[in-house]
């Protein structure tokens, strides 16, 4: 594999990782109230279908070519937009009672 076929399968990695975190927030907040069997159900579904869709485009980025270290920054996207979504709250929050005032 090139130089610039593994800079964009790291890139991609790297977003569906924020992509990753984002859809699972919008999971959790939809199936929250339900019952116990429907969320595991639910989730389950949304991991198989997140996976697929990760390997099917890794198919067409890279001839579905997956190594660990894009398993790696696929995981540190997922860590950023949870962070980044952590300090947006806290931002929100601070602005939020200053605007109260």
């Amino acid at each position: 594999m090139n130089h610039k076929l593994q800079l964009l399968s790291f890139l991609f990695s790297f977003l569906f990782g924020i992509f990753f975190y984002f859809t699972s927030l919008l999971n959790y907040k939809m199936i929250k109230k339900h019952s116990i069997f429907i969320k595991y159900t639910i989730t389950f579904i949304y991991i198989i279908d997140i996976a697929l869709l990760y390997v099917l485009l890794m198919y067409k980025i890279n001839y579905g070519i997956i190594h660990v270290y894009f398993l790696l920054l696929l995981c540190c996207g997922f860590l950023f937009g949870w962070a980044y979504c952590k300090k947006l709250r806290k931002i929100c929050k601070v602005i939020g009672n200053k605007l109260k005032r």
